[in-house]
């Protein structure tokens, strides 16, 4: 693949159920001793605005001037396992972040009760061929533009709707660069330079597939996490560190599966959004679609995207929470997105 191209593998012949990894942190359980806890931090926090309060009047009777409100913003961490702490920022309403500021304090992942909205979500026959595809994709574009507009704006930041293209062949060209089907393990893959989702049908396995419209939906839903990644500040902040580590590094190999993994995370999020709400989509499919997710690097390839039981975990842990911090795979430890 071009570098700076971001693709979903073929899927992995179907083996039997593997097990699954922790995924994202879980929350911190709760501890006994929670309501002691609560009353004395109540207790500290009227203690510290009394003690305000006094400075405040001894400074305006020792001035005759309002003393100035203190400045406020968030300072985002950077990302863990040894990554620079470099050009970091602070959070602003509708601004895409930047430097570590985009990745694990990256706003999009602040609120752990951000989820997708459920919404009914119906797709127009299957991607059979270009034609099909591109009635296909356009029936379903519309239900993710508005999923990830909404958790978006409810984090402060600003969504896009990216271009949706469905070639034929087998041989497909991009700005990021030129794919060929037959040789590459490649499904379907996001353009940042151009905002471009492509979905060739024959990346897609449409001749083993046949009217599965779920299968064909997850994928999209993958692609266009990356279009999120882009919107939000991630890839451009990942593609730099991959830069200056080397693109073959480990580092650099280890950011990319946090990339690809979390576009995996965030496609279960939309399955899941969708699913039962009155659509065409039902909690029936998950099956369909849970195991088709094992789609991690083929023994022998270049690391970049997981391992198969990675790549169906992190896409069941968007399932099942529909929470986008969960999807938080920067927070994540290295044994997580191996």
């Amino acid at each position: 693949m071009p570098y700076g191209q971001w693709s979903m593998p073929a899927p992995a012949p179907y083996r039997s159920p593997v097990p699954q990894p922790a995924w994202a942190p879980a929350p911190p359980a709760a501890k006994g001793g929670g309501a002691w806890i609560a009353i004395l931090l109540v207790t500290i926090v009227v203690l510290v605005a009394v003690l305000l309060g006094t400075a405040v009047v001894l400074l305006r009777a020792r001035t005759g001037t309002e003393a100035a409100p203190p400045t406020t913003g968030t300072t985002f961490a950077g990302p863990t396992n040894g990554a620079p702490t470099s050009g970091g920022a602070t959070g602003t309403g509708g601004a895409t972040p930047s430097g570590t500021a985009a990745l694990q304090g990256n706003p999009l992942f602040a609120n752990a009760s951000t989820a997708l909205p459920a919404q009914a979500c119906n797709a127009t026959g299957w991607p059979s061929d270009s034609a099909a595809g591109t009635r296909f994709f356009a029936s379903v574009s519309p239900c993710l533009d508005r999923a990830w507009e909404s958790a978006m704006t409810a984090t402060g930041l600003r969504y896009r709707e990216p271009t949706v293209v469905v070639p034929s062949g087998t041989r497909l060209s991009s700005p990021c660069g030129t794919v060929d089907l037959q040789a590459e393990n490649v499904a379907a893959f996001y353009c940042p330079s151009n905002e471009t989702l492509y979905m060739p049908p024959q990346g897609l396995q449409v001749s083993h597939y046949g009217n599965q419209p779920v299968i064909y939906l997850s994928v999209f839903a993958h692609e266009y996490g990356h279009h999120v990644q882009l919107v939000s500040g991630v890839l451009a902040a990942s593609n730099r560190l991959e830069r200056q580590y080397g693109r073959t590094s480990d580092r650099a190999l280890e950011l990319s599966r946090r990339t690809e993994l979390q576009a995996q995370c965030f496609a279960g999020l939309f399955l899941k959004s969708v699913s039962d709400t009155g659509g065409q989509f039902t909690s029936r499919d998950y099956r369909t679609a849970y195991e088709d997710q094992e789609r991690g690097d083929p023994p022998g390839e270049t690391r970049t995207h997981g391992t198969s039981a990675h790549a169906q975990g992190w896409w069941n842990t968007g399932y099942q929470t529909n929470r986008v911090a969960r999807c938080n795979t920067w927070a994540a430890s290295s044994g997580d997105v191996a």
